[in-house]
């Protein structure tokens, strides 16, 4: 601790941005008659009011390879590649932060999967992404402010960046598997822990299998439980069921251990000592014919007032609402499109009885839309698409969860090299409620020697619109706002020896900020 004229000021690791704080302190330069004072929001005591800085350290949580490691269902490997970066530097600026030149790097010849950055200014940063089984063969050495790994075992995988690459890390974790019926992409954002997760996903049928992946990023064991809700109400046989996940590490739970043969469940994930991550894997093969796989990931929080982005709608689709209060809600649901938005007759008033779910169908017809559902009372909500086979004996697809989340704020992002196949297409979706918003999309682009292209692009939405960029040949798209609550996803597609692929990936707020709090001795 560094002490001038008597004041110290002490950045207390934190994540303002996700709301989540956590502070370490150790004063043993102080005399023992010496007391320390922490300013109050408002300046109080004489001193400096507290100010947010740019991260210096940052972590998001993966959920590793989601098929595997489960006792009482098969392991299906698929290829899963986890990938990590930092965002450009202008984006940062972009989104009201000052920009730090430092996140511009060159790398060091490292063949591992945490690769060390040395920086234009002569300092050092790391950016890395942990598993116990990313050996050299199975990663590469970040390049040009990314690095990547592909890990098989069952365990938690864990990305992380300090110094000048921390502010705005993001992650994603791809999974892969073509050929067979177990086929399917799913593209999962690695995200922040939190104290509770609503998670929607999931179905009936004796071939749909889903695992509820919970991660542990802290240093001691954290006690989860779980309640469901379903087609009838709160679903009992969950109801006191919990697991103890160890430190660094994670858990798997059958769904169908919790709620056997529920058609439309929706998962409510809470944690007590501790915080964590978690995703829906749900997976489905309809008797002979493989329908496909995908993660659900963490949903916006029960609210009256909830938006969807990336509904990538070329077949079937619905849009599942939970209600976990102890009255009925109704509900209204407005498609938002590039031209504004449209209210469908049957959305108008959808009736979700207390404690239960809802499946709406949307019959769209192919485009890409948004959802607003507003609402009586809170409710939790999630958008499901397939796409299949137009002919065929078994008309194999895959499908994507796409859940309402909460508004990005400051600056968020996704890696999908891993996620595109020759021939496939993404299109970042950004949708807006009241007010519209106004953002600057970047789309990264690395070329085989490392080199790197970044191509920015302004994009207004406007009020229930959403806002559409192809971004096919970029390997990370950022999203930097500059007013309003957007939301945002990507969506990923294509087709393989003629069979559909698809998957959505949902943005959130990167850990942008930390809480710097000025201390000074009083000497007694």
């Amino acid at each position: 601790m560094r002490n001038t004229s008597g004041v110290v000021r002490l950045a207390l690791t934190g994540l303002a941005v996700a709301g989540l704080a956590v502070g370490a302190t150790r004063v043993d330069a102080l005399g023992s008659d010496a007391t320390v004072q922490l300013a109050q929001a408002q300046g109080r005591a004489g001193l400096p009011e507290s100010t947010d800085v740019l991260v210096r350290e940052s972590e998001v949580l993966c959920p590793g390879p989601q098929r595997v490691g489960l006792t009482g269902l098969r392991d299906v490997a698929g290829t899963v590649t986890v990938t990590a970066s930092a965002p450009p530097a202008a984006a940062l600026a972009e989104a009201g932060l000052a920009a730090d030149t430092s996140s511009t790097a060159s790398t060091t010849g490292s063949t591992s999967s945490t690769g060390r950055i040395t920086l234009g200014d002569g300092t050092s940063a790391s950016l890395g992404v942990t598993a116990p089984d990313a050996s050299a063969d199975a990663a590469t050495a970040a390049k040009a402010g990314a690095v990547t790994a592909r890990p098989t075992a069952s365990a938690l995988v864990t990305a992380t960046a300090t110094g000048g690459l921390a502010p705005g890390l993001a992650a994603t974790q791809t999974w892969w598997r073509a050929g067979d019926d177990d086929r399917g992409l799913a593209v999962t954002p690695c995200t922040l822990p939190a104290s509770d997760a609503w998670l929607v996903g999931g179905g009936g049928g004796p071939s749909r299998s889903e695992r509820v992946v919970v991660a542990n990023p802290g240093g001691n064991a954290v006690s989860v439980s779980f309640e469901v809700f379903g087609a009838k109400g709160p679903v009992a046989s969950a109801d006191g069921r919990d697991v103890s996940v160890p430190p660094r590490s994670r858990v798997a739970v059958s769904l169908d251990a919790l709620a056997l043969g529920e058609t439309r469940p929706a998962v409510h994930v809470v944690a007590t000592g501790g915080v964590v991550s978690a995703v829906l894997d749900d997976a489905w093969i309809d008797g002979a014919t493989g329908r496909g796989i995908d993660d659900s990931v963490r949903a916006a929080a029960p609210a009256t007032d909830l938006v969807v982005a990336g509904v990538d709608d070329d077949g079937e689709s619905l849009v599942r609402v939970a209600n976990p209060g102890t009255r009925e809600a109704l509900v209204q649901v407005r498609v938002l499109t590039d031209r504004g938005p449209s209210q469908p007759e049957a959305l108008r008033a959808v009736r979700v009885p207390a404690g239960s779910t809802a499946d709406v169908p949307l019959a769209l017809g192919a485009g890409r839309y948004g959802l607003r559902l507003t609402s009586d009372q809170p409710v939790v909500a999630a958008a499901w698409v397939e796409r299949r086979q137009a002919s065929g004996a078994d008309r194999m697809g895959d499908f994507a969860w796409a859940p309402a989340t909460p508004a990005v704020h400051g600056l968020a992002g996704v890696q999908i090299a891993g996620a595109r196949q020759p021939g496939g297409t993404a299109t970042l979706v950004v949708a807006a409620g009241d007010g519209g918003a106004d953002a600057t999309v970047h789309l990264r682009s690395r070329s085989a020697a490392g080199a790197v292209t970044d191509r920015a692009l302004p994009v207004t939405v406007g009020v229930d619109s959403v806002a559409t960029v192809d971004v096919s040949s970029a390997d990370e798209v950022w999203l930097s706002v500059q007013r309003g609550e957007p939301r945002a996803a990507v969506s990923v597609g294509g087709a393989v020896a003629g069979v559909p692929y698809l998957s959505v990936a949902a943005l959130s707020s990167a850990p942008v900020t930390t809480l710097a709090v000025p201390v000074r001795q009083v000497d007694n």
